[in-house]
């Protein structure tokens, strides 16, 4: 699976944003971890805060996206990749 990042500016960010991607590496090994962008199969627009000002309009993955705006969102977007990632890896 590839997950696409789009960081916002980080004007008033509440806590670490890039412990997000640290723990998306560690629970999805096998996924590529790439700036967002065309041809990804989910995004995830990282906010600092609740203001979740970055542009997203057109960013969109294969199998969706999510916008998070505080470290203890992560939970619920591992929830969903780990969903999405047993639909689409094949199993051996």
């Amino acid at each position: 699976m590839t997950i696409g990042i789009k960081y916002c500016g980080g004007c008033n960010q509440r806590y670490e944003r890039t412990h997000i991607v640290r723990d998306l590496k560690r629970d999805f090994p096998r996924s590529e971890i790439v700036p967002a962008g065309e041809d990804i199969d989910y995004a995830v627009v990282i906010c600092g805060c609740m203001s979740a000002c970055a542009l997203h309009d057109t960013l969109e993955g294969r199998y969706g996206k999510t916008i998070i705006t505080e470290q203890g969102d992560y939970a619920q977007l591992k929830q969903e990749l780990m969903r999405i990632e047993n639909k689409i890896e094949p199993k051996n």
